[in-house]
């Protein structure tokens, strides 16, 4: 016969935490509460759980063993609970990064909202969505390069890649005449060094070195350095086109090169069929 929930649930919030005290925080309840819990469930089972030096508590090799599978039950109840919820709410969990949520998602999700009012979007950040875990997440879009596009997924947009920087970088390390001179400048990179390898390939440059300068997984990040001056970038058309209207960086060069990346859209395993789900993806692609 198992010992009751509750006992069970003190007891795996009080490993998690490693006090008894910060386990009543956490499940609202008082200390003395967690602790009968714990020692009823020891009684029961004939075991101590906890090894107790005043006010701190730390798990016997018994108490690590019986953690580790209530954790994970635990951890599969709240999984399936709020999957069930979000079913029942018609609730979409999109999983994509920064810049594709301010810069291209933000200005169109209140024409999502005008047609499906019944439909609550939640998006999730994530710099890698396709490579992070994202069971908890209904759709993703991931960036990529064209070449390697996900075989499940739909591409949703294409980006063209040109090389911009500030007035403030042109006045400290230019003349820029040509793109072999960005070669020997401070460039700063996003993720990998491939969007400027594809550029310069792209204009018949080919670097006699490996090339050099900070990597950030957040463009937004990459593109406030290079409004600051602090390096040349990849910059992807459209999504940097308020940043060239306002003025916060400028193209370097008149370059007109075949688009290289893209963001793409794919449903997860499990949502594939809800039709919620199909809905969003047919909007995003409209809207590509």
């Amino acid at each position: 016969m198992l010992p009751s929930l509750s006992a069970l649930r003190a007891f795996d919030a009080a490993a998690k935490t490693g006090s008894f005290r910060a386990a009543a925080e956490r499940l609202a309840v008082t200390p003395t509460a967690i602790s009968h819990h714990i020692r009823g469930l020891e009684d029961q089972l004939g075991t101590l759980l906890f090894e107790r030096a005043g006010r701190e508590v730390r798990l016997t090799e018994d108490g690590m063993r019986l953690a580790e599978t209530t954790s994970q039950a635990y951890g599969m109840l709240e999984e399936t609970v709020e999957s069930l919820r979000r079913a029942s709410r018609k609730v979409v969990r999109l999983a994509a990064g920064p810049i594709f949520t301010a810069r291209w998602l933000m200005p169109r999700v209140s024409d999502l909202w005008q047609r499906f009012p019944g439909i609550d979007l939640e998006v999730v950040p994530t710099y890698r969505p396709r490579m992070d875990d994202q069971t908890q997440s209904d759709i993703v879009i991931s960036w990529q390069r064209l070449a390697d596009m996900p075989r499940s997924a739909t591409k949703l947009l294409e980006l063209r890649p040109v090389a911009i920087a500030s007035e403030r970088y042109i006045n400290l390390h230019g003349p820029i005449s040509a793109p072999k001179d960005l070669l020997t400048k401070p460039i700063l990179h996003q993720r990998n060094h491939w969007g400027w390898l594809d550029w310069f390939a792209a204009l018949n440059v080919q670097p006699e070195a490996p090339l050099v300068g900070v990597v950030f997984e957040d463009a937004n990040v990459l593109l406030r350095g290079a409004a600051e001056g602090q390096g040349a970038v990849v910059g992807w058309l459209p999504l940097i086109d308020q940043d060239l209207r306002e003025g916060r960086v400028v193209r370097l060069f008149d370059e007109d090169i075949t688009p290289t990346h893209g963001y793409f859209v794919e449903a997860q395993d499990g949502s594939r069929n809800r039709r919620e789900i199909q809905k969003v993806i047919e909007w995003l692609v409209s809207q590509g």
